[in-house]
């Protein structure tokens, strides 16, 4: 084996842009991150959501994730309150707010809009959007392996070997798991 190495690009099939049926697969607490933003840094408590894509599959069969990060905030000027609005197709009650379990989103479908943004020369696929199936639509079929992730969770804490691992490194970098790595110390 040798010891000289190359930088290599990423393999990273891209889905079409587009509007696809998908399913909820991932509910993942990120914990305290920091952010930066207009010129500022900001610490915030960040969660991941991904979906998979029904009729659209890579080039080896398996199908399309794709995930969007969101501050954990239902405030009304918050994008992932926004978001959950669209998708449900409806506001939030009085009560929602009080308490809204994420959780529940696993497996839900909806329709996910799909745009192409390129950055720094690359192109991504960003999640803009989600809406309800609309009336007599199928739904797609549930995914098989969800994954739930909360770090107040110890429930959970076996989906974190399934995390991608810049996933894992964002989720070990938060206080939240710091403070869980110093509990089981003691």
């Amino acid at each position: 084996m040798s010891l000289t190495v190359t930088m290599t690009e990423a393999s990273y099939e891209l889905p079409p842009a587009g509007t696809f049926a998908a399913r909820c697969c991932h509910v993942i607490d990120m914990g305290t991150q920091t952010l930066a933003f207009q010129g500022d840094e900001k610490r915030v408590h960040r969660i991941a959501i991904a979906w998979q894509l029904a009729d659209e599959a890579k080039s080896d069969g398996t199908p399309f994730i794709l995930s969007r990060r969101f501050t954990a905030s239902l405030h009304e000027k918050s994008a992932l309150r926004q978001f959950l609005e669209g998708w449900r197709g409806r506001a939030f009650t009085p009560e929602e707010l009080k308490g809204f379990s994420l959780a529940k989103l696993i497996n839900v479908p909806c329709l996910l809009n799909v745009v192409h943004a390129e950055r720094e020369g690359k192109t991504y696929a960003e999640v803009k959007a989600a809406s309800p199936l609309p009336r007599g639509m199928t739904p797609p079929p549930e995914v098989a392996d969800p994954i739930l992730f909360d770090i107040d969770d110890s429930a959970t804490w076996g989906a974190f070997d399934r995390l991608t691992p810049r996933q894992q490194e964002a989720i070990v970098a938060s206080p939240e798991w710091q403070n869980r790595v110093k509990e089981e110390v003691f």
